[in-house]
């Protein structure tokens, strides 16, 4: 499996972290490990440690939690204003969407439902959270949904299932995948296979962007995790 550029790079913020990172005088009685979910912007990283939601600098420095509750908090997404920590919780039974000020304070619940919703990302302009959910019929094949982060009801993106979506800078296009990776299915190229989309967010068009065929790339079967680079380019997992 070959990753990008930009993959590595949070690979090795993350393992890295586990090295350097600086943290209160009470939360060092023990070795740090199996810190998970990280994501990088404004100079710092987000990421979730023993069920709770942390930050530090970009070197590793400062680290402070952003949340203590007994619940599971995961997968933390910075806004792009660099102002909210977008995260997902259990606390009230099933997966919900979370904001929390990076600054720390009480969290925001911005979901409701019954189903488990989990954050994927953010709108360009930091109004809304996007977050994949089991809401419909089938626990694994659903639209994406955007929530307003004032609060209200969620709204379903435009493609008929979606996973780890991510708009592009521009508020034009939004890189997605259909389906989620299957980690437990070797060389698998039906039509589950996880493939690269991108619709125009102004005329809903939906174009895939790759398609894998095991005749040609031995090792080359899923593609996953799109992101937007500043140049314009989409990276991703393949």
């Amino acid at each position: 499996m070959s990753l990008s550029p930009l993959i590595q790079r949070v690979i090795l913020l993350a393992t890295s972290l586990l090295l350097v990172v600086s943290w209160p005088a009470e939360a060092v009685a023990d070795e740090i490990r199996f810190m998970r979910d990280p994501h990088i912007g404004h100079g710092m990283v987000v990421f979730s440690y023993h069920g709770d939601i942390w930050i530090a600098n970009q070197d590793g420095l400062n680290g402070r939690r952003l949340t203590t509750h007994v619940a599971r908090e995961i997968a933390p997404r910075f806004s792009p204003d660099g102002r909210w920590v977008a995260f997902t919780s259990d606390r009230f039974g099933n997966n919900d969407v979370f904001i929390v000020s990076i600054d720390g304070g009480e969290p925001t619940q911005l979901t409701f439902h019954t189903g488990s919703d989990v954050v994927g990302g953010w709108s360009p302009d930091s109004r809304s959270v996007l977050f994949v959910t089991s809401r419909h019929t089938h626990p694994f094949y659903s639209p994406m949904y955007m929530v307003p982060v004032t609060g209200g009801i969620p709204t379903p993106m435009a493609m008929d299932q979606g996973r780890s979506a991510m708009i592009n800078p521009a508020g034009t296009m939004v890189a997605f995948n259909r389906r989620a990776v299957s980690t437990t299915r070797k060389e698998y190229k039906g039509n589950n296979s996880t493939e690269i989309f991108v619709q125009d967010l102004s005329s809903g068009e939906i174009t895939q962007l790759t398609d894998t065929n095991l005749e040609d790339f031995r090792e080359h079967v899923h593609d996953a995790i799109p992101m937007w680079g500043v140049d314009g380019m989409i990276y991703h997992v393949s």
